[in-house]
């Protein structure tokens, strides 16, 4: 068993052990864990400019993990722009004289052609 992990058996509050353990969680990316620890020695050393450090770490690795995900989702549930009208009403007007046409072009060729005996 690892010297502070022993120490926290015995006494939960020693701050140093504590203090270790969070900087172990850090590198092991358990961020959340580490936050309580270091949050926890501060409780019971305020003065220490240590964990105030590795509070601002995990804050700044905090507010990265935030802006990535921001960027990456960036546009995910916005609606979809709806087509411009007039756009619309030109290709339903195009779309409406080629039908047109097709029909009557059917309509020709199908009087025009001659009938098998």
């Amino acid at each position: 068993m690892d010297g502070w992990m022993q120490v926290l058996t015995e006494d939960e509050d020693n701050s140093k052990a504590l203090f270790r353990r969070g900087k172990a969680r850090l590198e092991l990316g358990q961020t959340d864990t580490a936050k309580l620890d270091f949050e926890k020695v501060q409780k019971l050393v305020p003065e220490d400019k240590a964990v105030v450090r590795e509070l601002r770490v995990i804050a700044q690795q905090e507010r990265e993990v935030y802006l990535k995900q921001k960027e990456m989702y960036k546009g995910l549930f916005k609606a979809p722009e709806p087509p411009l009208a007039k756009e619309t009403s030109n290709n339903h007007w195009y779309s409406s004289i080629w039908n047109s046409l097709r029909s009557i072009f059917r309509l020709i060729f199908r009087f025009q052609r001659p009938k098998k005996e």
